[in-house]
């Protein structure tokens, strides 16, 4: 491949990570609407699923999350076979490559795993059937895992897009640290506050 082509393959990814990341925030701040009550949450979902911007919006999703997932791997499996077998830098940082694509299968399970989820869902209440999926405590945990694994990708994305920037790595850091700080606990506190009632 190309250095022309991996720059352009690079600049894309970055493109669609800040496209997902925008969703994430989106998805985040309707979700919060769960602390508004039954009624509030269900109006907001039944509207937002009834227009066509749901419509497009998953279409976009699904074909940039495949592109995403494609670039990467074949992005490494040339990496891999340019430099051989001995080639072992860590990635990203101090963390190995086998925990960051681990990690990396991780988020893209639970992405379809929970996709799959709401979509096989009764539209009429989603308020109560969330309560009832998220009371379970293995839901708990898988909610927890893919939570934890989406703000590791995160903030390696981040990171990553902020530098290209020519942002300072003290500064790209630190506000990648905060951004996945306040979207675990946000995305979280829904399971946690639906188990402890």
């Amino acid at each position: 491949m190309s250095s022309t082509n991996t720059v352009r393959l690079k600049k894309t990814m970055a493109i669609i990570g800040l496209i997902w990341f925008s969703y994430v925030i989106f998805h985040l701040l309707s979700l919060l609407t769960f602390y508004s009550g039954e009624a509030a949450f269900n109006a907001l979902y039944a509207a937002f699923e009834a227009s066509a911007l749901y419509h497009i919006l998953v279409l976009a999703l699904i074909a940039s999350l495949a592109f995403h997932a494609y670039v990467a791997i074949t992005r490494q499996l040339a990496n891999n076979k340019s430099k051989g077998v001995g080639y072992h830098k860590s990635y990203p940082g101090e963390i190995p490559r086998s925990v960051a694509w681990t990690g990396a299968a991780i988020l893209l399970s639970f992405i379809v795993f929970h996709f799959v989820q709401m979509k096989t869902l009764d539209e009429a209440n989603l308020y109560q059937q969330l309560v009832s999926i998220l009371a379970n405590p293995l839901m708990l945990v898988i909610y927890a895992l893919g939570t934890f694994a989406l703000c590791a990708h995160l903030h390696h994305g981040l990171t990553s897009v902020l530098q290209t920037l020519g942002v300072s790595p003290k500064t790209y850091n630190s506000w990648a640290i905060a951004m996945v700080a306040i979207l675990f606990i946000g995305f979280i506190s829904i399971p946690v506050s639906v188990y402890v009632k």
